[in-house]
């Protein structure tokens, strides 16, 4: 699904990266942990191509990725459903176009979207929320907003950088409860988080990470 060989990144100094071998299989649910800066968010942006590593090789569905741009980056990330520490929600779109966004942008009819729409809306719990704008929702209903707009392209991966970051508790576990459902379902999920103790029972094991170097997996 994807592997990391011998993956360096050492043009930014504080989040840089050194010698990174790893493998995510298919239907994992791998969780990153380590401190601020011990590069797990450049390994997320590494595979989503935000960033490209200075040496090694980046290989995604069984394909080498170098440093593709354009047509290709977007046919790549379509892949991917990616869910960030802030949930960048549009503001000027309610929640039902928030999470309509991505099949918009591939020109889905419109009766489809509505329907796939409204069935992800229901697993959320939110479809009476589906007319609200990002500031009339709280916290963690715009998380499990975000969630719902990554998933709603169906990726073959879930890339989730801090996902229960700037939550409450009830919020955190219902974010929990979403991400070990659809890991049962067929899911890839790699999280990254510096707080690994709620994900323990949920995440299949764990990638530690310090000053940019794998130490030991779980």
């Amino acid at each position: 699904m994807i592997r990391f060989v011998n993956v360096s990144l050492e043009h930014q100094p504080d989040r840089g990266i050194s010698g990174i071998s790893f493998v995510v299989k298919r239907g994992e649910f791998v969780l990153l942990n380590g401190p601020t800066g011990a590069g797990k968010t450049t390994i997320l942006r590494t595979i989503y191509r935000e960033i490209h590593p200075d040496s090694g090789q980046v290989i995604i569905d069984g394909q080498f990725q170098p440093n593709c741009s354009g047509h290709d980056l977007s046919l790549l990330r379509r892949k991917m459903g990616i869910v960030f520490p802030e949930p960048h929600l549009l503001t000027d779109r309610n929640l039902f176009e928030n999470v309509a966004f991505p099949l918009r942008i591939e020109g889905q009819p419109r009766r489809k979207v509505r329907l796939q729409v409204n069935r992800m809306l229901f697993r959320f719990g939110l479809q009476a929320r589906s007319k609200s704008f990002p500031a009339e929702l709280s916290s963690g209903e715009q998380k499990k907003g975000a969630i719902a707009r990554a998933l709603i392209g169906r990726p073959f991966i879930l890339l989730a950088d801090e996902p229960l970051a700037n939550i409450d508790h009830d919020a955190s576990l219902e974010i929990l409860d979403i991400l070990r459902q659809i890991n049962e379902e067929g899911m890839t999920i790699l999280a990254a988080t510096h707080i690994p103790e709620p994900f323990k029972g949920i995440a299949h094991r764990t990638l530690h990470l310090k000053d940019g170097r794998l130490s030991h997996g779980s």
